[in-house]
């Protein structure tokens, strides 16, 4: 779970902390929209998912983690369509990765509750939380930024650009390729925790049955 969730969170700080810099590399002179949308997606991410998750384990048993493993391949396909940079692809993967970065932080907290309790959730969470500076630092202060400034060229009274789909073209692939290896770690977890999930879903329908009945 750490592991999946430090590719999930950590590819999409990586965006989140870089955008700008990516909108100007690839011709956009006002990346404002695309921040925008990162943030308002994360937004409905959050949202949608705890929803749609919690339904489903009430009345399919599917394991929370299933949500994650989706995210996760989406948000790869996200890097993918940003690599290619072909025409709105940045707006294309704003709006996926904003919208994969919320589920992943909606989604992982009440897993890791479900599957560890609570008695040490305090110190769990933290572990999990722990992820996001970490993240940050491996894929944005050294993936991106070593990659960015090997593209970049220098500039007259110091620093260095870069402009043009190549400055962030592996950078994208490789979070990709993260991905796709947090997806695979992600069906694991589904797979390993389809027990517990089939208990949770019995006893949440047990206990709809017995409210029923009192009303009745």
């Amino acid at each position: 779970m750490f592991a999946s969730f430090l590719m999930g969170v950590g590819t999409g700080l990586a965006v989140m902390n870089n955008l700008g810099q990516m909108g100007v590399a690839m011709g956009y002179t006002d990346v404002s929209l695309f921040v925008s949308m990162t943030s308002i997606w994360g937004f409905f991410g959050r949202i949608a998912s705890g929803t749609i998750s919690e339904h489903f384990i009430k009345t399919r048993a599917i394991p929370r983690p299933f949500w994650n493993a989706a995210s996760q391949i989406l948000m790869a396909m996200g890097y993918i369509v940003m690599a290619l940079a072909m025409p709105g692809s940045l707006f294309i993967g704003s709006v996926v990765v904003g919208d994969c970065y919320g589920v992943r932080l909606a989604v992982t907290v009440p897993t890791a509750s479900e599957l560890f309790g609570l008695k040490y959730y305090g110190l769990i969470y933290n572990i999990l939380i722990l992820n996001l500076p970490l993240g940050s630092f491996l894929f944005s202060g050294l993936l991106a930024g070593l990659l960015y400034d090997a593209q970049a060229t220098a500039v007259p009274g110091g620093g260095n650009t870069c402009v043009g789909a190549h400055c962030y073209r592996l950078v994208f692939v490789i979070m990709a390729v993260a991905c796709v290896i947090g997806f695979g770690l992600d069906v694991l977890l589904c797979v390993r925790t389809k027990r517990v999930y089939a208990k949770i879903h019995e006893s949440k329908r047990s206990n709809r049955s017995a409210a029923v009945q009192r009303v009745s």
